[in-house]
């Protein structure tokens, strides 16, 4: 007898655990699912947009940097991006796909990889990018800095934390940039981008967000050549073509030189050779396939790169 009602109490207790069990995992079940059908809506310059809370594909036409930085890999992004943002390579595995190049993406691409979320810099195409999943324009000209840009991106994707954790690693390794320089840059010199990829005039580059821009100004802080600051930086202008004539007037004491690459050599006009920072060999070659872009991670990272450069020995 007390076989028997002990068999009946085990099978009832093994028929009410399997029926809790299935129960819990139709709660877990139902609670993915409505994590990931949350949504909320964001203020952006097109206007109020619903996107998901937790955005889990993310496609992305330009500003690759500024989601890397905050810790999301995107399943596509650009190929100008791949190919002129070098430093940005380590942080890409294969989950990013190529949706082709800035201005002539895919849409059939974008549409194969099934985002949640896209992000793009153009708003003419959020009519069209938006009947493949919500989409949101960032712009980073509506930003006085890569602490407002950040904390913007951290609104869309919401990853509010990372942002601020990105931020205060940010704020610590610029003032070590800057403490670096320190010591072997004289009080009052003068510094200059000058892009020579052009055998017809030279490209002389402000504060902007591309070729290094606010890698030096911005972030290292050193003093821009008079006539960049005034023709080009104060005036909001990211370059300004001089001819090989004019370029000593935009020359700082220290010049960042933009080339095309390794393997191409650019043969400067005899003038280069009288500016007086190649006289005292304080000009300092980029790669433009590392400098091009400036989302603030490549910026970091560009700074960083120059630092080394300047405290090297030549």
């Amino acid at each position: 007898m007390i076989i028997c009602v002990m068999f009946i109490i085990s099978a009832c207790s093994s028929e009410g655990a399997s029926h809790n069990e299935g129960k819990s995992e139709k709660e877990v079940q139902k609670s993915t699912e409505k994590d990931t059908n949350e949504t909320r809506t964001i203020s952006t310059v097109t206007g109020d947009v619903e996107v998901p809370s937790h955005p889990e594909r993310v496609i992305v036409d330009w500003d690759l940097g500024h989601l890397l930085a905050l810790g999301v890999e995107p399943v596509g992004a650009s190929t100008t991006i791949l190919g002129y943002g070098q430093f940005l390579k380590p942080y890409v595995t294969d989950r990013t796909k190529d949706i082709g190049q800035d201005g002539q993406v895919s849409v059939e691409k974008m549409l194969e990889l099934n985002p949640d979320l896209i992000i793009t810099w153009d708003r003419k195409s959020v009519e069209q990018f938006s009947k493949i999943a919500p989409t949101v324009v960032f712009e980073t000209g509506n930003y006085k800095n890569i602490h407002e840009q950040i904390t913007e991106m951290g609104e869309i994707l919401n990853k509010h934390k990372a942002a601020e954790e990105w931020l205060v690693s940010f704020d610590q390794r610029v003032e070590a940039a800057q403490e670096k320089i320190k010591s072997v840059i004289p009080e009052g010199a003068t510094f200059s981008i000058i892009d020579v990829g052009t055998t017809k005039s030279a490209i002389v580059v402000g504060q902007t967000g591309e070729r290094g821009g606010d890698a030096l100004y911005e972030i290292l802080g050193v003093t821009p050549q008079p006539l960049v600051k005034s023709e080009i930086i104060d005036k909001d202008e990211s370059r300004l073509d001089v001819s090989w004539e004019k370029v000593e007037d935009y020359a700082g004491d220290y010049i960042f030189m933009i080339t095309p690459g390794e393997d191409s050599k650019v043969e400067l006009p005899s003038v280069w050779n009288t500016l007086e920072a190649v006289k005292n060999n304080h000009v300092y070659e980029l790669n433009i396939k590392k400098y091009f872009t400036s989302d603030p991670l490549s910026a970091l990272l560009q700074a960083e790169e120059m630092a080394e450069i300047l405290t090297e020995e030549k």
